[in-house]
């Protein structure tokens, strides 16, 4: 598992790196009205999952990184959100959600067609009738691995207390469609340096449907942005909707 999600240092700045709510907002504007049960997969540090508590919705959040998983509990000081630490097909067997929701492009983590099977068959088990499966990937139309390279270097993240750090990224390897990186974790506070290895799969929207369908799902919406805005081949986001087949 990547050192982005196990590393306590690099956990415990996640949130300050990943502070865009975009795909948070577009999310909540297409979940049923509450009283409503809702799956976060890929929950992270539990921001979303809160959020969506927040709410009013009954939220279950999964996640395998355990690290993940204390640091959301920590900020749950009501308890309100059911915690899990390990994969969708490790909750019981039954329809329970109305919707399910993976964010923060953690599909492109599935870097195997069985392991975005596991995974679609688990959804398809645990979905109400009439349930949505929400998630994102970056297109790889566009090759956006293209610009993680030193010289695209965002300008640092404010941690708070005069704490910077600056994520400087690199890529190692393309193989097929699968892009290898690097991200090095440069404080200003002293002169430890982290450096976390990704691999991430760029997967193509008829690849995600004929996936989808072999494992009792239906391809019902997608988008290429957070505007709303048609797929199109230079859409930065493939967006997707899935719905049970029966």
């Amino acid at each position: 598992m990547d050192a982005l999600y196990q590393n306590i240092k690099l956990v415990d700045v996640y949130d300050a790196i990943n502070s865009s709510r975009e795909d948070f907002d577009f999310y909540i504007s297409e979940l049923p009205e509450t009283p409503a049960t809702v799956l976060d997969i890929g929950c992270g540090t539990g921001t979303f999952a809160l959020d969506l508590a927040g709410r009013g919705y009954e939220v279950t959040a999964v996640d395998p990184a355990p690290q993940m998983i204390v640091s959301a509990m920590q900020k749950d000081t009501g308890r309100s959100v059911n915690w899990v630490t390990g994969l969708v097909s490790d909750l019981p067997d039954a329809p329970e959600f109305n919707a399910a929701i993976m964010t923060g492009h953690a599909f492109q983590c599935l870097l195997e067609d069985s392991q975005i099977s596991l995974l679609f068959d688990a959804i398809k088990r645990r979905l109400h009738r009439g349930g949505s499966f929400w998630f994102e990937t970056r297109n790889p139309a566009v090759r956006p691995w293209l610009r993680w390279t030193p010289e695209h270097t965002a300008p640092p993240h404010n941690l708070g207390g005069g704490r910077t750090v600056q994520v400087v990224h690199q890529v190692l390897s393309v193989n097929d469609d699968s892009v290898t990186f690097e991200e090095r974790y440069d404080f200003n506070d002293d002169s430890e340096t982290l450096i976390s290895r990704s691999t991430l799969r760029f997967i193509a929207l008829a690849e995600i449907e004929a996936l989808a369908i072999k494992n009792g799902l239906l391809l019902a919406d997608t988008f290429g942005n957070w505007k709303r805005e048609p797929m199109s081949s230079d859409s930065p986001e493939i967006i997707v909707r899935l719905t049970k087949a029966t």
